[in-house]
Parts: C-alpha cells; sequence; structure tokens
C-alpha cells in the first residue's frame, strides 16, 4: 500500500484524473444545441401567440410546453447518468456570470421591444424574440466556455 510510487506513474495517475474529471464536467455543461431549441421554441411561441388565431395558440403552446419538457428533461436525464460535480466547482464568478448574461439578454431585448412597439413595427415581438435568441446562440456556448475554465481552475484547486 505506501509502495514508492515513480514520478512518471504519479504524474499518469494526475492526467488520468484530470481527464476523467473534464469529462465530468463536459457532462454538466448546457451543450450548444440547447441554446439553438430554446431560442427556436421562445419564437415559434411568440408567433403563434402574435397570431391571435385561437387554434394556432393553443398548437404553439402546445409544441412550445412539450418542446421544453423534452429538451429540459434530456438534459436532467443526462447529468443524473453521470457523476456529478462538486456544487462549489462553479464558484460565485460563475454565478456572476450566469446572472450577467441574464442581464445581457434583458439589456438588449427590453428596450428593443420598447423601441420597436413605439415605432408600431408590425410583430415587434417575434422580432425582439428573435434577437433575443441570436443572443442566447451566440452568447449561450460562450457562457458555457467560461463556466468550463471556471470549474476547471476550481478543480485543479487554483480558483477561488
Amino acid at each position: 500500500m505506501y509502495e514508492n510510487v515513480s514520478a512518471d506513474d504519479a504524474a499518469r495517475a494526475l492526467d488520468e484524473i484530470n481527464r476523467r474529471a473534464d469529462q465530468v464536467i463536459e457532462k454538466t455543461l448546457v451543450p450548444d444545441w440547447f441554446w439553438w431549441v430554446v431560442a427556436g421554441l421562445n419564437v415559434a411561441l411568440t408567433a403563434a401567440l402574435e397570431s391571435e388565431t385561437p387554434l394556432v395558440i393553443g398548437i404553439g403552446t402546445g409544441l412550445f410546453v412539450l418542446g421544453t419538457v423534452v429538451v429540459s428533461g434530456t438534459l436532467v436525464t443526462n447529468a443524473l447518468r453521470h457523476a456529478q460535480v462538486r456544487n462549489n466547482l462553479v464558484g460565485a464568478n460563475g454565478v456572476l456570470a450566469v446572472l450577467a448574461f441574464v442581464a445581457l439578454i434583458l439589456a438588449v431585448t427590453l428596450p428593443a421591444a420598447f423601441l420597436l412597439d413605439a415605432a408600431d413595427v408590425p410583430h415587434a415581438a417575434v422580432i425582439v424574440t428573435a434577437v433575443s435568441g441570436v443572443v442566447m446562440i451566440i452568447g449561450g456556448p460562450v457562457l458555457m466556455r467560461y463556466i468550463r475554465r471556471t470549474m476547471r481552475s476550481h478543480r485543479a484547486g487554483t480558483g477561488a
């Protein structure tokens, strides 16, 4: 149990630990396809609501709910099938990054919504929802890369 371990063996063991820890981190992050699906579902729902047609609203709402349940269920199921990361791995900076991302979406879409509405632009809600979708599609993967770096630095003991 207390035999001498060579430096090469120790380095290989640490590399394997880091490789497996990276696999766990990758499995816990939100995949890029998520942002596309959520953006599409939001735009479709908004378009259905703007149609002001009860049948279209009903179908659009049903598809939105079904799509959201499937996407969320897929993420949760995948997360539960794999090892879980420590709660403190994301850290305060990761939480602040998520909050900043939500604030960015609001900072872009709310003024756009008010401006388009004030200008009586047709289908303003769909346009603004599409803009928020673009922000999610571009910003979501950027956020996940930041979270990945944060988690890796905390895993390695170099983060705060």
